[in-house]
């Protein structure tokens, strides 16, 4: 009965994972028409982030230019990622709405609703950490399981940091210790990001790892 029961979690578990890679190949024609979108919305964030460049600091236009550089950021990075995800539409959801969720820490750290005093302290809060996407993500996952949502949480936000470290830095893993990086090694790694999660999720590494504990559960609970 045991026996029955492992094996059954364990094509469960296979068809779960691998229905990525299946997706993925019953819409191979979208992935050109996905990639042109993705280099459109970095062309298109470039070019806001020159904006927000030009803005004074802590006005209402540099606040919206900064919401739309982390969108695009989002944007730019999920789109090569669609094809292998379950919920497509709800995947893009999640991780734009995670790209700009995180701000919401000025707010309670300036203990304001302006604008102003939101974008003009010293440095952005502590909770910009390397903490966060994994926290949130394994939050969405849990909410939604098997739909991809916290992958797409966790691009989405960590989008937004890596986007924070090149433009004045981010306390990654201590809340007094801020780190920086050139921008143009920033977009080196949003790159790396969305390559990196591509292929995690084409391959489905994730679901490879645990059929093969399960197997190895299994023959140990066979012995």
């Amino acid at each position: 009965m045991r026996g029955n029961y492992v094996v059954s979690h364990i094509k469960t578990i296979k068809t779960l994972h691998y229905g990525g890679q299946q997706i993925g190949e019953a819409v191979r024609w979208l992935q050109p028409a996905l990639a042109v979108g993705a280099v459109a919305a970095a062309v298109t964030t470039g070019a806001w982030h020159r904006r927000w460049e030009s803005s004074y600091e802590g006005s209402r236009r540099r606040g919206v230019f900064d919401w739309l550089c982390h969108i695009g950021t989002a944007l730019a990075v999920s789109l090569p990622i669609l094809p292998y995800v379950h919920d497509r539409a709800g995947f893009l959801r999640v991780s734009l709405l995670s790209s700009v969720v995180l701000d919401l820490d000025h707010i309670l750290a300036a203990r304001s609703l302006r604008l102003t005093d939101c974008m003009s302290m010293p440095h952005r809060p502590g909770s910009h950490s390397v903490l966060a996407p994994f926290v949130i993500a394994a939050v969405a996952e849990r909410w939604k399981p098997q739909q991809h949502f916290g992958l797409a949480a966790l691009v989405g936000l960590s989008s937004h940091l890596l986007r924070d470290l090149g433009t004045g830095g981010a306390p990654l893993l201590h809340p007094r210790h801020i780190i920086t990086v050139p921008y143009k090694t920033v977009v080196v790694l949003l790159g790396t990001l969305s390559v990196v999660s591509r292929y995690s999720t084409r391959t489905a590494i994730g679901g490879k790892i645990l059929a093969g504990r399960a197997w190895h559960w299994a023959a140990a609970q066979r012995n």
